[in-house]
């Protein structure tokens, strides 16, 4: 499994990633993190070559990080919630992965979701930050197998508070890694 996780700060969402990954370790299954806002990752600028080559013009971490998704069955998507959105380091590496997108390459691999949100879920909502990931995933003819929304998580160890929901929710992750 690949866990890309939307912020580049070792806060909540690179604090649930390392969980996750220390607990699917217990059980042998192999897990990656990466954290595109920590990566020489540039900017799309809508060039659309790689819609007829299926290839990026630019040189930089993302052709690392393609073929680390080609290589995985299973992908995670952690993002903070900001301002009811999924994270700008996590839009901008989901643009920039176009030329798996306009080839396929994304066809069929398992996508789950996570939204962290700093606030109640009335205030700043997680569920349109999942949403939009969402959108992604059915665009690009993932299948979309699991998603779980974590709010009042402010402080970078907030996440901590939420033990029995993290256990239920690794279980349930166990489960489809197990089966891809």
């Amino acid at each position: 499994m690949l866990i890309i996780v939307g912020s580049r700060r070792e806060g909540n969402s690179y604090n649930l990633a390392n969980m996750i990954k220390r607990e699917l370790e217990a059980e042998r299954l192999n897990v990656k993190i990466i954290t595109p806002g920590n990566m020489r990752i540039h900017i799309c600028t809508g060039c659309m070559d790689c819609d007829k080559n299926g290839v990026c013009d630019f040189t930089d971490d993302m052709k690392s990080s393609i073929d680390l998704i080609k290589d995985e069955n299973v992908i995670m998507f952690i993002s903070p919630t900001r301002w009811n959105c999924l994270s700008g380091d996590l839009k901008i590496f989901m643009d920039r992965l176009n030329p798996l997108y306009s080839t396929h390459g994304l066809r069929g691999k398992k996508a789950i979701v996570v939204s962290i949100g700093a606030q109640g879920k009335d205030i700043y909502s997680t569920e349109q930050c999942t949403q939009s990931i969402r959108s992604f995933i059915e665009a690009s003819e993932m299948d979309f197998l699991l998603s779980h929304d974590f709010n009042d998580c402010k402080n970078a160890d907030d996440i901590l508070m939420h033990g029995s929901e993290i256990e239920e929710f690794i279980k349930e992750v166990k489960k489809i890694v197990q089966k891809n």
